[in-house]
């Protein structure tokens, strides 16, 4: 397999583990396929993470995560992802050819599900590399800092996918960490502003974009001290 189509399929397994839900929506007709890929997983990873947030702004970035891609954009992060609302999630669009939806299918006070599925957009890669993916995110709060973890399932969707996933598991489970270490330093950025100066970010956004913003992180009346 030459290096072309290697970096792709690798590609095509991080990007979709990236991929970030949006508003809520109940497990329904997602149950079983979610069920699938947490049982038979062609390649399954875990990591504990921490972040300096209350356990209300994590849940509230995972809940509104069109915003926060939008964010994502304005800070100029990379990849440069690019994201657009759908009727049930969040269609992404990533720059190294791959196309991807997504949508929240569990949530409880202390965790997210997040089911994707990705494919490519480009001509060096046969269209029918596709997996579907699965991403738990479970927290607990000490004092005003999370304790998580994160535990991403993928399932490629024909037996090519899946051998060739099971081949360089390895290799994709490394990437697939970088990945998300990356992204979740990055992260981390737009949420202390958004902790610390809010004021900043609203006043950064215009339109439709600073609507989102504060319905998920309306402004807090300060009550001036009783003498």
């Amino acid at each position: 397999m030459n290096n072309v189509h290697y970096g792709k399929i690798r590609s095509l397994t991080i990007a979709v583990l990236v991929l970030l839900g949006t508003t809520p929506v109940p497990l329904r007709a997602y149950d079983a396929r979610v069920e699938e890929i947490i049982s038979n997983p062609t390649v399954s990873y875990q990591k504990a993470f921490d972040v300096d947030a209350t356990l209300e702004i994590w849940n509230r970035v995972l809940d509104n995560l069109y915003l926060m891609g939008r964010l994502w954009e304005i800070y100029r992060f990379q990849p440069a992802y690019q994201v657009t609302r759908t009727d049930s999630g969040l269609h992404v669009v990533d720059p190294t050819g791959i196309i991807g939806d997504v949508r929240q299918v569990g949530r409880s006070d202390l965790s997210r599900c997040l089911y994707g599925r990705g494919r490519f957009s480009h001509w060096a890669v046969p269209s029918f590399f596709t997996a579907d993916g699965v991403i738990m995110f479970e927290c607990t709060e000490e004092l005003n800092r999370l304790l998580g973890e994160v535990k991403i399932f993928m399932l490629g969707n024909n037996w090519i996918s899946r051998v060739v996933m099971k081949l360089f598991s390895g290799t994709l489970i490394r990437h697939i960490d970088n990945r998300f270490m990356h992204n979740l330093e990055d992260t981390k950025k737009i949420i202390r502003d958004i902790a610390d100066e809010p004021e900043k970010v609203r006043n950064g956004l215009t339109g439709p974009l600073r609507d989102d913003f504060n319905k998920a992180f309306p402004i807090t009346e300060i009550k001036p001290a009783e003498e």
